[in-house]
């Protein structure tokens, strides 16, 4: 039973290991990944942000998210497995896009319905998100201390998490690991 433990231990040690090169690797490379979705990206002035989604919002791609304090995405059925919704914001440094946030649900989720919840919606973002970034390093899995799972993509300067917020979200943040002290 120790050695099981001490097993486990290493094995997150070591993906926490990998992961902590990998950032130091690519925060020292001259690569810039600015790409996030949508024509949206690390480094974009605020104004354009807005302009942009207000654009899109006109073309009926992107519309105002719950409470109007972000932006919605609705997700067909040929981009995950069910109707979904995707909504985001960013975060502005010095009046730049330096990370963004984003959450997905199935629209049809409810308590009783474990198949629309967190545990599949995970795994069908990562299959979305092989198809939004096919390049550049893989997706990563990295087990905290606590536990806590979370698949991470680092390329040049942009840091892509992705992991279980609660039993019916899954949270993806975007950060430009050059203008955050990310770790």
């Amino acid at each position: 039973m120790v050695i099981a433990a001490f097993g486990m231990m290493s094995c997150e040690q070591s993906s926490l290991s990998r992961y902590h090169a990998l950032v130091e690797k690519e925060r020292a490379s001259s690569k810039t990944v600015n790409d996030i979705f949508f024509g949206i990206s690390l480094g974009m002035p605020n104004k354009d942000f807005y302009v942009h989604c207000w654009d899109l919002n006109k073309k009926g791609l992107f519309t105002d998210g719950p409470g109007n304090i972000s932006v919605l995405y609705k997700l067909k059925n040929n981009e995950l497995k069910h109707p979904a919704d995707m909504n985001f914001y960013p975060t502005f440094t010095n009046g730049k896009v330096s990370s963004m946030w984003a959450r997905f649900q199935y629209a049809g989720w409810m308590p009783y319905n474990k198949s629309l919840g967190s545990d599949s919606l995970l795994t069908d973002v990562l299959t979305l998100y092989g198809k939004w970034y096919p390049g550049g390093n893989p997706f990563m899995k990295v087990t905290n201390k606590n536990g806590s799972e979370a698949y991470i993509k680092v390329d040049g300067n942009r840091r892509i998490l992705v992991r279980r917020f609660d039993e019916k979200e899954v949270k993806v943040d975007y950060h430009d690991i050059r203008v955050e002290n990310i770790e």
